[in-house]
């Protein structure tokens, strides 16, 4: 249970512009860098788990399906002996697209078998010249470190699909999602008790993000304490 959404949400719109922050990568990152930026991402999307399991977002929200690519697996089981060797298992010359709602991406985060940002080259110089086949291995790498590079997205899976697939969805995508879900202001609720469940089914909505007097009132007074 969640008491007051306010808190949790400001939380998802912090995190949002500590991402945008991220996305130019000035230098390698450290393995300190690494968790913190994992912690991040892994834990935007429990507080969301969280926002929706309280009932604290619309359903429109809910049910926003954002897009994302989806590798198939070459034929290999993956495996904690292995899964740190992944780009070798899945064929990332070809992908298909997906949309999934919020319910199914909070899942593959939170129980993610792979987690890993990818970090490209951005710079026109430095991707013409990893364009030479004749290039060492060490020569690339080189290159690469002494380029322009930016997190465009990140690799991820759960235990449940790994033998499948691996999802590629963009940063833009996952900043997006936590500023939709920190802005989401529910203003009217309506209930319908189910039978099967023995509980109630609710039905939130924004009225178009028309948020009460009371409900701004209530908001003004949490950001001055």
């Amino acid at each position: 249970m969640i008491l007051e959404s306010y808190y949790w949400k400001k939380e998802l719109l912090k995190t949002s512009e500590k991402l945008k922050k991220k996305i130019k990568v000035k230098k390698y990152w450290t393995p300190k860098k690494y968790a913190k930026f994992e912690k991040e991402i892994m834990f935007g999307f429990y507080i969301i788990r969280k926002l929706i399991e309280a009932n604290k977002l619309t359903n429109k929200i809910v049910s926003t399906k954002k897009e994302y690519k989806v590798h198939n697996n070459l034929g290999t089981k993956i495996t904690i002996r292995n899964r740190h060797s992944f780009d070798e298992y899945y064929d990332f010359g070809n992908y298909s697209i997906r949309k999934s709602d919020l319910k199914f991406l909070n899942n593959q985060f939170i129980h993610s078998y792979i987690f890993s940002p990818i970090i490209s080259t951005v710079d026109d110089y430095s991707l013409k010249l990893m364009e030479n086949e004749k290039l060492t291995d060490e020569e690339h790498c080189e290159i690469h470190e002494n380029s322009e590079k930016e997190v465009i997205g990140i690799f991820f899976n759960s235990d449940k699909n790994k033998d499948k697939s691996i999802f590629q969805i963009d940063i833009k995508t996952i900043i997006e999602i936590f500023q939709d879900v920190g802005n989401c202001n529910v203003t009217s609720i309506s209930m319908k008790y189910n039978e099967k469940k023995d509980d109630w089914d609710c039905v939130l909505k924004d009225d178009e993000n028309k948020i009460p007097n009371e409900s701004l009132e209530l908001i003004n007074k949490l950001e001055e304490e």
